[in-house]
């Protein structure tokens, strides 16, 4: 399977004018995409790879390629919408479908009102719809549609428009990751549209009982994981002496909980029999976070820094000997949970080894971040990545393996995973880097002490200038700082620090093309677009 993005190739805009046309075409899908195997979410590479791939066996379908593109896209989706009750479903008319001179309906802020006058097709298709419990909106943009996804009343998305709207609309679906099929229109000049019919009203009523369990509710979820870090749970685990109460009052101060989430969400896209109380699971996701929270302790007193989650850190609230000590306590923490997980020896080993190797690279990325510090020199670009890898990748790495071999996941899923959360990991701290650098005011500390992505690029094409202007804010010149950050070709730096960041999304989404699972890809696919 392809890694890379394919070349992009000029698509033909034609869609045929007969339903006879129309079906046999999505005949010839059909049996592509079964030979094939397509794993939703398809990426834009993995369409226009596709389409392709069946004009080089029917070149007469040259002219229907962006048509070709959608149709592969809706047999991937196709199994999993059946799944979906009716009633969590959304069909999406376009108004232009209502008659030009004579639609005497009115339009709210969720779009057209039809009164089934009779002058269009589009109010026997709503009564079609709405008998089988449809959500239905007739309108020209996706806003309406947003707002019921994210009320979470309605998991998929039937969409009937032209070709130009599916190809604005596709990278949104792709970043959500909801399932949903597209139906052209016949034409596209906006006015008096028509759709196949026969199409439409054999796509209504699919339905199947065992396709599908339901998206992930991640915040659901996090509010189960969010009860594990409460007072009383932690107790019960790690005790209540002076010294444990310090740690546990670290673990359950604040945070995003991404990490254990993570872990959780993944047991679940494997398994499918995610149940909030189970012991292990319990018990290595707060394993997951001790370690997390462990090397912020680490990092706040490396970094200096006096707060945390808007109040005092660790070494702040006591000392320097205390704050270490407590991060030694938390990563025991961490396995003392892994030995206590109700889990085989050999599952067990597998944790331990993915943990160890976890704290390994972290302390690699850390320690050469430390030992830069020492040094006047500028890092390049490459010596960044390096350090952005090893600083958060782990993290991610430590918490999709462990739900992967909690569920006894293959081999060749874990090297998924990695190349994944390596990727993942590097995107997360480009951002970091870009929100800390053109944070407004920004202390001249930070540019210091931190590895900066963009200092890097500056300094691989301007050396002495970089130089120079690094000196000045070392000896303490903010006149120096303002410089820096108002210097043109800084604002270059930005430009392709933010292309980076992209291309290494593009790169994580790249490695899941390879994922058969379409649980597990739905996820990875929407965590990656929620965490960057």
């Amino acid at each position: 399977m392809f890694r890379e993005k394919s070349i992009k190739i000029n698509l033909g805009n034609a869609v045929p004018q007969s339903s006879g046309k129309l079906k046999q075409i999505r005949a010839l899908i059909r049996d592509y995409a079964a030979e094939n195997e397509l794993v939703p979410p398809l990426l834009e590479e993995e369409v226009i790879h596709h389409s392709g791939e069946i004009i080089k066996r029917h070149p007469e379908l040259f002219l229907y390629q962006k048509m070709l593109a959608v149709m592969i896209n809706n047999y991937c989706w196709k199994h999993i919408v059946e799944g979906i009750p009716y009633d969590r479903r959304i069909l999406l008319l376009p108004k232009c479908m209502s008659h030009s001179t004579d639609c005497p309906a009115k339009v709210d802020e969720l779009g057209l009102l039809c009164e089934q006058c009779g002058r269009c097709h589009i109010g026997g298709i709503i009564s079609k719809a709405e008998e089988l419990g449809y959500h239905v909106i007739v309108s020209e943009g996706t806003t309406p549609v947003t707002m019921l996804l994210a009320s979470g009343k309605v998991e998929c998305v039937i969409g009937v428009g032209c070709l130009h709207s599916f190809e604005r609309s596709f990278p949104i679906a792709v970043k959500e990751a909801v399932p949903s099929i597209a139906i052209p229109l016949f034409n596209s000049n906006c006015k008096d549209s028509r759709v196949d019919e026969e199409w439409l009203n054999e796509l209504l009523p699919i339905r199947s009982e065992s396709n599908w369990n339901g998206w992930i509710d991640l915040k659901r979820m996090q509010e189960d994981v969010k009860g594990w870090f409460f007072a009383d749970n932690l107790e019960k685990l790690f005790g209540s002496n002076e010294t444990t109460t310090v740690a546990n009052q670290w673990l359950e101060a604040g945070g995003k909980r991404w990490r254990p989430l993570i872990m959780v969400a993944v047991y679940k896209a494997l398994c499918g029999n995610y149940a909030p109380n189970a012991e292990s699971i319990m018990k290595l996701a707060v394993a997951v976070e001790a370690f997390h929270k462990a090397s912020l302790v680490h990092d706040d007193i490396a970094d200096g820094d006096q707060e945390r989650y808007g109040k005092p850190t660790l070494h702040e609230q006591y000392n320097i000997p205390v704050a270490l000590n407590i991060g030694d306590l938390l990563t025991g923490f961490g396995y003392q949970m892994i030995a206590e997980s109700d889990l085989d020896g050999n599952q067990v080993k597998k944790l331990l080894t993915i943990a160890a190797h976890g704290h390994r690279d972290l302390s690699l990325g850390q320690g050469e971040e430390l030992l830069w510090r020492r040094t006047s020199k500028t890092l390049s670009v490459h010596e960044i990545l390096r350090i952005f890898s090893n600083k958060t990748a782990p993290a991610f790495d430590v918490a999709l393996k462990f739900g992967a071999i909690v569920s006894e996941s293959s081999d060749s899923l874990m090297e998924i995973l990695s190349l994944y959360s390596k990727a993942l990991g590097i995107a997360y701290q480009i951002k970091d880097d870009l929100d800390d650098f053109t944070m407004e005011n920004s202390a001249q500390g930070l540019i210091m002490l931190q590895p900066s992505l963009i200092i890097a690029l500056l300094g691989e094409k301007f050396p002495e200038e970089t130089q120079k202007l690094l000196r000045r804010i070392e000896k303490g010149d903010f006149v120096a700082v303002e410089e820096l950050h108002n210097w043109s070709e800084t604002q270059q730096a930005i430009q392709d620090a933010h292309k980076m960041l992209e291309e290494y999304k593009q790169k994580a989404l790249s490695v899941l093309m390879e994922i058969r699972n379409p649980s597990l890809k739905i996820l990875l696919v929407r965590l990656l677009n929620k965490i960057i």
